[in-house]
C-alpha cells in the first residue's frame, strides 16, 4: 500500500507490507535506526505516530504508538480486514 512516512520536517515515499493493527512492514529506501521515531500515512489516511522496531535490506518493522483500537479507526475499511 502507497505509504508516506514524516520524520521532522521531512516527507518519504514508502510501500507498507503486512499490516496490523500492531504495526507494519514497510520498504523505505532511507536508514532509519532502531527506535527512531516518526509519523506514517498510509493510503491517505491520518497519520499515526510509529517508531522503528527492526530494520533490515531497505525494510523496516514498525510500531504503532497508538493502542490497536485506534488504530482501526484511522485505517478505516483497511483495518477492517485485520
Amino acid at each position: 500500500m502507497k505509504s508516506s512516512i514524516d520524520v521532522g520536517s521531512y516527507l518519504f515515499d514508502a510501500v507498507t507490507y503486512d499490516l496490523s493493527l500492531y504495526g507494519a512492514k514497510i520498504k523505505l529506501n532511507i536508514p532509519l535506526e532502531r527506535g527512531a521515531d516518526f509519523d506514517i500515512e498510509i493510503k491517505g489516511n491520518p497519520k499515526i505516530p510509529s517508531k522503528v522496531s527492526w530494520a533490515e535490506n531497505g525494510f523496516i518493522g514498525l510500531e504503532f504508538k497508538y493502542p490497536p483500537d485506534r488504530v482501526k479507526t484511522i485505517v478505516g475499511s483497511l483495518g477492517d480486514r485485520l
